[in-house]
């Protein structure tokens, strides 16, 4: 599988496309806190393109499982081109955060189409026992990328210079471009039957309706995806940040240096995954998540209980790294026996399910942390922190029966 042309090309546009939009939110973050010095404003501003996902995520598995998914990349790179010339020419211009918001909200509406396409695409490509590897690799790659990005603009980036980074973005965009052109993707296409656009969206969506009620363990992961996503990754996306750009004040180094740990984090867990996947079972799911709620209330010390700055931003890296190595790890793992459970045929609106279940969290807990960010003292963030820790060991302890069900749960053969 490693040395197939084929699955190279579709980590090379992985690759490029994850570089391109890593570096272009890393350097958003920093220029909307760098401008407002709100965590309000900049949770609004991150949140708004969540939003612009979950509009279009209840049509994307739709069109994952009806269309050429290899056009479906390059049209959704070419659109990120687009956008990313549009940053360029919003920040040449006035009222910059109106302009910023509406293309941060268009560019994660093209992102929305992107986890369904690819994983969708890996079990076409893939043999059944390859599957577990390729994702564990597409992962890695994505991550390797979200390292790169952020070290690369934190070296770079000028506020009054910001501009040059979106153009770096665009050369990105142009060789995902190139390679998914070379990329062979089969094609499994299916008949319309004379049916209207409206009859396709309201059959294929209640094809994978009916699905989901005989498959509730598919459900009960995305409940589960949903608490983590509210209450934890809404934390480290909205408060982390500016904590340290705002209260810690580190250096635009120190910002791009931290936001590369997080995504090493994440890393380190694919890559574990990779290493363990034979091994992994629900027990170490449920270990992993306990795991995670000890990590988040260790966040109390450099948060709140430390007064030597350097040392409390390393600790706080420190422990966030490792934080989302274990999500991450749990993460794929889901995501692998989703892909292994669920009739291909279904598999790209499965996946836009479980999305939609992940994704609807994030902004709703964006916004309820920026509100919180602006208003809570010091004193106040150990008592969130240590609030959210009790939050995390009850969705642990909920989560240990539903992982049981995967261990009783055999892969379906009919596809």
């Amino acid at each position: 599988m490693i040395k197939e042309k084929n699955f190279l090309l579709l980590v090379g546009s992985q690759l490029f496309s994850v570089l391109g939009t890593t570096i272009i939110q890393f350097v958003i973050s920093l220029y909307v806190l760098d401008i407002t010095h709100s965590a309000l404003v900049f949770s609004i501003i991150t949140s708004l393109s969540i939003i612009g996902r979950i509009v279009c995520l209840p049509f994307c598995g739709i069109l994952a499982d009806r269309f050429s998914k290899k056009r479906l990349m390059i049209v959704m790179d070419s659109l990120y081109l687009v956008l990313a010339v549009g940053l360029l020419a919003a920040t040449r211009l006035n009222e910059v955060l109106v302009l910023v918001g509406i293309l941060t909200v268009l560019m994660g509406m093209v992102s929305a189409f992107e986890t369904p396409v690819v994983q969708s695409a890996i079990p076409i490509i893939c043999s059944q026992e390859d599957i577990p590897q390729a994702n564990g690799m597409i992962s890695s790659i994505g991550m390797l990328g979200n390292i790169v990005g952020p070290v690369a603009a934190g070296m770079i980036y000028r506020f009054d210079a910001v501009y040059q980074i979106f153009a770096l973005c665009g050369g990105l965009f142009l060789l995902a471009i190139f390679c998914e052109c070379l990329l062979k993707v089969p094609y499994l296409s299916r008949e319309a039957d004379g049916q209207t656009v409206k009859e396709i969206v309201v059959g294929d969506l209640k094809e994978v309706t009916m699905y989901l009620k005989t498959e509730q363990t598919i459900v009960k992961i995305g409940l589960v995806a949903f608490l983590l996503n509210l209450f934890i990754s809404s934390f480290i996306q909205v408060m982390i940040p500016f904590i340290a750009r705002i209260q810690m004040g580190v250096s635009e180094g120190q910002f791009g240096l931290m936001n590369a740990f997080f995504a090493g984090g994440s890393l380190m867990g694919t890559l574990l995954y990779s290493l363990l996947a034979k091994k992994l079972s629900h027990d170490s799911i449920f270990k992993s998540l306990m795991l995670t709620s000890m990590l988040f209330c260790g966040l109390a010390f450099p948060l709140g209980l430390m007064s030597n700055g350097n040392l409390a931003f390393g600790l706080m890296v420190g422990l966030v790294t490792v934080l989302l190595a274990t999500v991450t790890l749990v993460s794929v793992q889901l995501i692998v026996y989703i892909q292994m459970r669920a009739k291909q045929a279904l598999l790209g609106r499965v996946m836009s399910f479980i999305m939609i279940i992940s994704t609807l969290a994030v902004p709703l807990g964006q916004l309820m942390y920026g509100l919180l960010g602006d208003i809570l003292s010091k004193n106040a963030v150990l008592l969130l922190i240590l609030a959210l820790t009790a939050i995390t060991l009850s969705i642990s302890w909920y989560s240990r029966s539903v992982f049981k069900e995967m261990e009783t749960v055999l892969p379906q053969t009919d596809n």
